[in-house]
C-alpha cells in the first residue's frame, strides 16, 4: 500500500492542531460544570444511564455526550469533549479553505484560531453552541472542496447543535446572496469554479443524503431516543423566540468582548476589509460580506449571547490573516529598521501595561493617577512619532512593517496570557465575559467533606444518605452517582437523615438540635453593574473585581463525627414536642 508523503505545510497544521487540543483540553476535568454545562450535562447522563425523556433544543451534546459517558466515564472532562473536539473542527477550516485565501494566511489563520481566547474559552464550556459553529465550519470548508458526503455529514451534526445554527445559516446565506447580486453586477468576483450542471446535482443529492441519515441516525443516537428529533423540531421556535424575548447581554457588552479578548482580529480585519475592496481581492471581499452580515445579525438579536461572537470571529480571523500575511516580508522593506522599530513598539506596550497596572497602586492620589495616564498615552504618541521617523528615515513599507511587527508582537502576547488566564488561571470565569453565570466554585470541598463523612460511617465514600433542599443543575451534577442522595422540598416527617445540604437563602429545616453546619461558597457572579467594574484598569490588568458569592450549608448528624453520640429517638420525641430548633448550633 502506497502512503502519500506528509508535506511539511500538513506537518505545521497537525503541530498547531495539537497545541490547540492541548490547551483546550488541559486541567478541563478539574474545572467544576456551571449551572449552565451542569443542566446540558446532566441530560447526557440520563442518556448513558438509558432514560429518554425532553432534551433541550439541539439533540446533538445529549447523544453524542451521553453515548461518550456509556463507554468512557461520566466525569468533567467526557462533558466537555465534543465541544473541545467541534473547538478543534475550526482549526481545521483553514486548512481547508488554503486555496481561497493563501497557504501563508492559512497557517497564520489556524494558529490565531488555535490560541483565539474566546474560542479557546468557548470551547471548554459543556453545551451546543460551539458545536454548531465547528461542525458548520468544517461543512463550508468541505462543501468549497468538492467533499459532499462529508460536508454533508458534518452539515447534519451542525443542524443537530441548537438554534445557534440558524444563527450561523442565516448569517451566511445572506453574504452568499448579497455576494451573488453583487457578483452579477461585476462587483465582485466569483470564487468557486462551477462545474458542469450534472455535477452540481450529483453533489448536491450526495450532501443531501448525508444530512439526512446523520440526522435521522445520530438525532435518534442509532433509533435509541427518537424524542431527540421532537428536541430537533424545537430549534427553529427557540431562535424564533430570541427575537422577542431580550437578552441579559447588552450589545455593547458584546462589543466590549470582542475588544478586550481580540484586538489582533479587530485591528486587521479592519485594515483587510478596506484594501480588500480598495484592491478587488476576492477573498477578503466574500470574508467581508460574511463577517458583516454575521456583525449585524449577532449585535441586533434581541436574545443575544457571547458565545454567537464565535460565528462572527471565523470570518475575521480569515481577514485579518490575510493582512497579517503580507507584512511578513513586505516587498521594498528594510527589515533591520522594522525590527528596532518593532522592539520599541513592543516595550512602550509593556510600559503602558505597568502603568496601568499602577494605577490601583495609586491609593487614590489624583496626581499620581494622572501622571500614569499621561504615560500611558505618551507611549503612544511616542509610538506614532517613531514610526513616522522612519517612515521619512527610511520609507514608508519599512515603517509599516514596523508597526505591524510590533503590534503582532505586543497584542500576542497580550492574547497568550489571557488565553492561558482563561483556561488555567483562572477556568472557573468568575470575572470573565466569556463564561456562563453563574461559576461553580468549590465543589469539590464539598464532595471531600461528603466522602470523609461517608467513609466514616459506612467505609464508602458516596454511601451516605443526603437529603438536599436545593436542586440547582450544578449540585444535581456532583451528587449524580450518590445513590442515596434526594432532591427534596422539604425534609420528610420522622426522618432524620444523615446529612442535609440546603441553600443559605432558604429556611433551615425544622429538626432536633443534633446537626452540624458548614457552609461552602458554591456560586460566584460578578458585582458589578454594567459593562466592565467601575475600577476597569484593575480588572483588565488583574481581573479584580467585586463579586457576589453565594453559599450552600452542609448540615450533617453529630454521630458521624468521631465521638459523637447522637440517639434517634430522644431527638425524634424533641422534634415531635417542638423542643430546640435545628440550626442552634453555629455554622462553623
Amino acid at each position: 500500500m502506497r502512503l502519500n508523503r506528509i508535506t511539511i505545510e500538513q506537518a505545521l497544521f497537525f503541530i498547531i492542531l495539537l497545541i490547540g487540543l492541548g490547551i483546550r483540553i488541559l486541567r478541563i476535568g478539574d474545572v467544576p460544570l456551571s449551572d449552565f454545562e451542569a443542566a446540558n450535562a446532566l441530560e447526557a447522563f440520563q442518556v448513558s444511564n438509558g432514560g429518554g425523556g425532553e432534551f433541550s433544543p439541539g439533540p446533538a451534546y445529549p447523544l453524542l455526550t451521553g453515548a461518550t459517558f456509556f463507554l468512557f466515564a461520566d466525569d468533567n472532562l467526557y462533558a466537555r469533549i465534543w465541544p473541545i473536539l467541534a473547538g478543534c473542527c475550526l482549526i481545521v477550516f483553514p486548512y481547508l479553505i488554503r486555496s481561497l485565501i493563501g497557504r501563508k494566511a492559512a497557517l497564520i489563520m489556524a494558529i490565531g484560531i488555535a490560541l483565539d481566547p474566546s474560542f479557546v474559552a468557548v470551547s471548554r464550556i459543556a453545551g451546543n453552541e460551539i458545536m454548531a459553529v465547528g461542525f458548520g465550519a468544517m461543512a463550508l470548508g468541505l462543501a468549497y472542496n468538492r467533499r459532499a458526503v462529508l460536508a454533508g455529514i458534518f452539515g447534519g451534526l451542525m443542524l443537530l447543535s441548537g438554534p445557534s445554527a440558524l444563527q450561523g445559516l442565516l448569517a451566511f446565506g445572506s453574504a452568499f446572496f448579497v455576494g451573488y447580486l453583487l457578483s452579477k453586477r461585476g462587483y465582485l468576483s466569483a470564487i468557486i469554479s462551477v462545474d458542469s450542471t450534472e455535477n452540481n446535482k450529483k453533489d448536491l443529492q450526495k450532501g443531501i443524503l448525508a444530512l439526512g441519515g446523520v440526522i435521522l441516525v445520530l438525532g435518534t443516537l442509532f433509533f435509541l431516543f427518537p424524542e431527540g428529533l421532537g428536541s430537533l423540531s424545537s430549534i427553529l421556535p427557540t431562535y424564533l423566540s430570541g427575537w422577542v424575548s431580550p437578552a441579559g447581554i447588552s450589545a455593547g457588552g458584546m462589543l466590549t468582548s470582542l475588544i478586550v479578548y481580540n484586538p489582533i482580529v479587530l485591528i486587521f480585519s479592519f485594515i483587510a476589509i478596506i484594501q480588500g475592496w480598495r484592491h478587488r481581492e476576492p477573498a477578503s471581499q466574500w470574508l467581508s460580506l460574511w463577517a458583516g452580515t454575521t456583525f449585524v445579525l449577532v449585535f441586533i438579536y434581541p436574545g443575544r449571547e457571547v458565545f454567537g461572537l464565535a460565528w462572527l470571529l471565523v470570518p475575521m480571523w480569515g481577514l485579518a490573516a490575510t493582512e497579517i500575511g503580507k507584512y511578513f516580508r513586505l516587498k521594498g522593506a528594510d527589515p533591520i529598521p522594522a525590527l528596532g522599530q518593532a522592539a520599541l513598539i513592543v516595550v512602550l506596550m509593556a510600559l503602558s501595561w505597568l502603568n496601568l497596572a499602577g494605577l490601583n497602586l495609586s491609593a487614590g492620589n489624583v496626581q499620581s493617577i494622572q501622571l500614569r495616564w499621561a504615560v500611558v498615552g505618551g507611549t503612544i504618541i511616542l509610538a506614532g512619532i517613531t514610526t513616522l521617523l522612519i517612515g521619512l528615515g527610511w520609507d514608508l513599507k519599512t515603517a509599516q512593517q514596523g508597526l505591524v511587527w510590533g503590534l503582532l508582537l505586543g497584542f500576542g502576547f497580550y492574547g497568550l496570557s489571557s488565553t492561558w488566564a482563561l483556561s488555567q488561571l483562572r477556568p472557573n470565569g468568575e470575572q470573565e465575559l466569556f463564561a456562563p453565570q453563574p461559576a461553580s466554585i468549590n465543589t469539590g470541598d464539598l464532595q471531600i467533606t461528603l466522602g470523609d463523612l461517608s467513609e466514616w460511617r459506612t467505609g464508602i465514600r458516596d454511601s451516605l444518605d443526603v437529603i438536599l433542599i436545593t436542586s440547582a443543575p450544578s449540585l444535581r451534577w456532583e451528587m449524580r452517582n450518590w445513590k442515596e442522595a434526594k432532591f427534596l422540598n422539604s425534609i420528610p416527617a420522622g426522618e432524620l437523615p444523615s446529612v442535609i445540604i440546603t441553600h443559605e437563602n432558604q429556611p433551615e429545616p425544622n429538626l432536633s438540635i443534633g446537626y452540624r453546619g458548614q457552609d461552602f461558597g458554591w456560586w460566584a457572579n460578578p458585582g458589578w453593574e454594567g459593562i466592565l467594574p467601575e475600577n476597569w484598569p484593575n480588572w483588565l490588568v488583574f481581573r479584580n473585581s467585586p463579586q457576589i458569592n453565594t453559599n450552600v450549608i452542609l448540615w450533617a448528624r453529630v454521630d458521624l463525627f468521631p465521638g459523637g453520640i447522637f440517639s434517634v429517638e430522644e431527638n425524634l420525641s424533641q422534634e415531635s414536642e417542638g423542643e430546640i430548633p435545628f440550626g442552634q448550633l453555629p455554622v462553623d
